[in-house]
């Protein structure tokens, strides 16, 4: 003859009323319970009630003068009291986790971006939040964040298309043709875009060593569109950097990354009296969820403020 093992009935019991018989259970009166709670005496008592009728039991025994937990309701309060402290505690878990930053961050970015920009500010980041490890995906690609579980992207461009990503704009990024002063000194100086037929081009990104340059005058009195040919190109404007820094030419990459070279005086700016267009932004993009993870925030935070920028927020962004 088979056994049967009675099947246990499901209790769909609200936090809150358990909560309630636990107060009351604890302070042994419902009117104390009640304004504990907050609510009144009456709320409190139906809720009771409620737990009585869904376990189908006696909790409590009520008097005029007295509440008593019954055998049953003591045994239910140490066990509920159990279940409610762990929750509690997970609540508190979850919540410390998010005021404290922590865990592996993914962040893409453009090689020559990674270089001139994140590789000095992720020192100071991983300094002052010891508790994250950083690691960075540095490709011309445009990585997805969910396939590529990326929790931030450095994106360089002129505008960025629909989606539910958030991007904060850090700064303009302006285009500049800059050389070695020895170079300058040997091939001669720029003085109109013209000249610059006669001289050495480093460029990144060309079409077979071409490229169209259009320069405009900052004072608006003149306009240029020169196609001109590389001597050497590359993938990268870090290569073309380098190549300038040993007197092998004038190259043509963003003023962001020579910076620490114009202020050693290691490179110089050539027709600096002229703006180059195709310039574009540089921005700071993440998933735009409701609660973004703490490692993020911070982040986020921690460039804008490297950036001076005060929460400045540009949306929708590239995905």
């Amino acid at each position: 003859m088979k056994r049967q093992v009675a099947k246990a009935e499901t209790v769909d019991a609200d936090l809150a009323d358990l909560r309630a018989f636990c107060l009351v259970v604890d302070l042994g009166s419902i009117t104390a319970a009640a304004k504990t709670l907050g609510e009144t005496k009456g709320s409190v008592s139906r809720r009771i009630t409620r737990l009585e009728h869904a376990l189908g039991v006696d909790l409590l025994r009520r008097s005029p003068r007295l509440v008593q937990a019954t055998e049953d309701g003591l045994a239910y309060r140490l066990r509920v009291g159990r279940a409610i402290e762990l929750l509690e505690d997970a609540n508190v878990a979850v919540q410390q986790a998010r005021s404290r930053p922590r865990g592996h961050l993914r962040v893409t970015a453009p090689f020559d971006l990674g270089l001139s920009i994140l590789a000095p500010l992720s020192a100071g980041f991983a300094e002052r939040f010891p508790e994250i490890s950083l690691e960075l995906l540095l490709t011309e690609a445009l990585l997805d964040f969910d396939a590529h579980q990326v929790d931030v992207a450095l994106r360089a461009t002129a505008s960025l298309p629909d989606s539910s990503l958030i991007a904060h704009k850090l700064q303009h990024i302006e285009v500049g043709l800059f050389a070695a002063p020895s170079y300058l000194r040997k091939h001669g100086a720029v003085r109109r875009p013209e000249d610059l037929g006669g001289h050495r081009l480093l460029l990144a990104q060309t079409a077979r060593g071409h490229a169209t340059i259009a320069l405009s005058a900052r004072d608006g009195r003149e306009r240029a569109e020169l196609r001109v040919r590389a001597a050497i190109s590359a993938s990268d404007f870090s290569f073309c950097r380098e190549v300038a820094l040993a007197g092998g030419g004038i190259a043509l990459v963003p003023a962001i990354n020579v910076r620490s070279d114009l202020d050693a005086k290691r490179l110089v700016p050539v027709l600096k009296d002229y703006a180059i267009h195709g310039a574009a932004s540089l921005y700071l993009v993440h998933p735009g969820t409701r609660f973004l993870p703490s490692k993020i925030r911070a982040f986020r935070d921690y460039l804008l403020g490297a950036f001076g920028v005060q929460g400045r927020r540009e949306a929708p962004a590239a995905r």
